[in-house]
C-alpha cells in the first residue's frame, strides 16, 4: 500500500487526504494547529464567526459538489438570495445586478449600458471573448472602448468574486475564464450550514474512516529524499517515511522548511507574490435587526456587509444576528495604521446607515485587520503554483491550495487542486 504524507490540514490538505484515503492510500496528514487552517470557526458568547467569508461560488458547477458526492459528505447548502442583495448608489440602495432580474431593476447602469453589459455576458458564456494574457482586464476594457458604467460594473463584479481592491489588475484571460462558468450558474453564492467547521469535520471523518492518520500539532521541519520516496522530520526529530508528498501549505511557509533543492527552487518565485488581504469585522447583536435586504455593497469604499444569520440561524443564539463586513485591501497600504482606521470608519458608517441600533444591541465583536483569503493574488506578473513539481506520470511531489492552479477562485482553488492531484495519483 502506497503511503502519502500531506503537510497541512487546511481545506486543500484535508480534501486531498480524504480523496486519497478513499482510494486506498495510506494517508499521513501533519498539521501544526487547528484543522481547517483559514477555514475555521470561532464561537464567542454563542455567536459563530468564520475566519473571513465562507461563501462558495457557483456550487452547482463546483468541484466541491463532486467531492461531496464522491465522499458522501453530510453537507447542507444555504443559497444566497439575489433578491435581497443591494448596492449603495447615489445615496440610496438599488438592486444588485446579480442576475437577470437584478440587472433589469438596478440603477447602477442605464438602459443602453444594460444591453452592452448583457452582450459582454453572452460573449463570455459562449467563450467568444477570452481576453489576452498580456492585458489586464482594466487594459482590455480601455482597448475595447467599453462604456464607463459597464466597465465599472464589470470591475465591481471582479472585486466581489476575487476579493480584491484592485480588480483592474486581474489578467483579462483569467477574468473571462472565471466568468464563463459563473455567468452560467443558477447558484451564484451559497453557504454551508454551520460554517466551514461542518465541512472540516466531515473531511476528517472520511480520512479516519479509511484508515488515515492525522498528526495534530505536528510541525514538519524537514523533507529529505530517500531511496524509495521521502523522509519527513518534525522539530522533535521524529521521522516518517512516505512514498509521495503533498505540500498543502503556502509557498511562504514551504520556504521555511528544509527541502530538497529542486523543490526549493521551484516554489521560491511563488513565495514572493502578494496575497489577497481583507479586513473582516464580525458583530453579534441581539435582538435581530430586521431589514428587507441581507447584503449591501458599498462600491465607493469597496466593502460589503452580509447578514449571515439570515441564511443560517444556527450561528447565533435565539433571536440573535451575525453581521459580517468584509473590506478589500490594497497590499501596499495595509502597513499604514491610518489606512486600516479609515476602513473601520467606513465599516461603522455602513452598519449605522443600514442596521440602525446595532451599537446599542451589540453583544460581541471580532476584528481581523489583515486576514488572508487567498495566498496568491490574481494580478499581472503573478501566477498560480502548478500542482506538480514535474509533468511526469510518476511524479511524487504535489502542491494543493488556493495558491495553486485549478478552477475557480478562493476556496474553489483548494478543492480543485486537491481533486486534480487525487485523480492523477489514482
Amino acid at each position: 500500500m502506497e503511503t502519502v504524507g500531506i503537510i497541512g490540514g487546511g481545506l486543500a490538505g484535508l480534501s486531498a487526504a480524504a480523496l486519497l484515503a478513499q482510494q486506498g492510500k495510506r494517508v499521513q496528514l501533519y498539521d501544526t494547529g487547528l484543522l481547517g487552517g483559514r477555514a475555521t470557526s470561532q464561537v464567542i458568547k454563542g455567536f459563530t464567526f468564520n475566519y473571513g467569508a465562507h461563501a462558495v461560488y457557483a456550487r452547482d458547477q463546483s468541484i466541491l459538489r463532486t467531492i461531496i458526492k464522491q465522499l458522501k459528505l453530510d453537507i447542507t447548502w444555504l443559497d444566497f438570495s439575489s433578491a435581497k442583495a443591494k448596492y449603495e448608489f447615489a445615496g440610496h440602495l438599488t438592486a444588485a445586478p446579480a442576475n437577470a432580474i437584478g440587472l433589469l431593476k438596478t440603477e447602477v447602469i442605464g438602459g443602453t449600458d444594460k444591453l452592452r453589459f448583457t452582450w459582454e455576458v453572452v460573449k463570455t458564456v459562449l467563450h467568444l471573448e477570452q481576453g489576452d494574457p498580456a492585458l489586464s482586464i482594466g487594459q482590455w476594457l480601455v482597448q475595447e472602448k467599453v462604456e464607463a458604467d459597464v466597465s465599472r460594473l464589470m470591475l465591481d463584479l471582479a472585486s466581489s468574486n476575487f476579493f480584491t481592491a484592485e480588480p483592474e489588475n486581474i489578467p483579462s484571460d483569467v477574468y473571462f475564464n472565471y466568468y464563463k462558468k459563473l455567468f452560467r450558474t443558477r447558484k451564484p453564492v451559497s453557504y454551508i450550514a454551520g460554517g466551514w467547521q461542518v465541512l472540516i469535520n466531515e473531511l476528517e471523518r472520511v480520512v479516519t474512516l479509511h484508515g488515515g492518520t492525522i498528526h495534530r500539532k505536528t510541525k514538519i521541519t524537514a523533507i529529505e529524499e530517500s531511496d524509495t520516496g521521502y523522509r519527513l522530520r518534525d522539530r522533535k526529530k521524529t521521522e516518517w517515511t512516505v512514498d509521495r508528498i503533498v505540500l498543502a501549505i503556502p509557498p511562504r511557509e514551504m520556504r521555511k522548511l528544509a527541502l530538497p533543492t529542486p523543490i526549493q527552487l521551484f516554489i521560491e518565485p511563488y513565495a514572493q507574490y502578494e496575497p489577497v488581504e481583507v479586513l473582516v469585522y464580525d458583530v453579534g447583536v441581539h435582538p435581530y435587526i430586521k431589514t428587507p435586504f441581507s447584503y449591501v455593497y458599498d462600491r465607493t469604499h469597496q466593502l460589503f456587509v452580509t447578514d449571515l444569520s439570515h441564511y443560517d440561524p444556527s450561528i447565533a443564539p435565539k433571536n440573535g444576528q451575525v453581521l459580517q463586513v468584509v473590506a478589500y485591501l490594497v497590499h501596499d497600504r495595509v502597513g499604514h495604521p491610518d489606512y486600516l482606521s479609515e476602513k473601520v470608519k467606513h465599516i461603522h458608517r455602513l452598519l449605522d446607515q443600514h442596521y440602525a441600533g446595532w451599537r446599542e444591541q451589540l453583544v460581541t465583536e471580532r476584528t481581523m485587520k489583515r486576514a488572508i483569503v487567498q495566498e496568491i493574488k490574481w494580478k499581472m506578473g503573478q501566477a498560480a503554483l502548478p500542482c506538480f513539481l514535474r509533468e511526469e506520470r510518476e511524479e511524487k511531489v504535489a502542491f494543493v491550495g488556493d495558491w495553486c492552479e485549478g478552477e475557480g477562485q478562493l476556496s474553489e482553488l483548494s478543492f480543485s487542486s486537491a481533486y486534480s492531484v487525487a485523480e492523477a495519483w489514482q
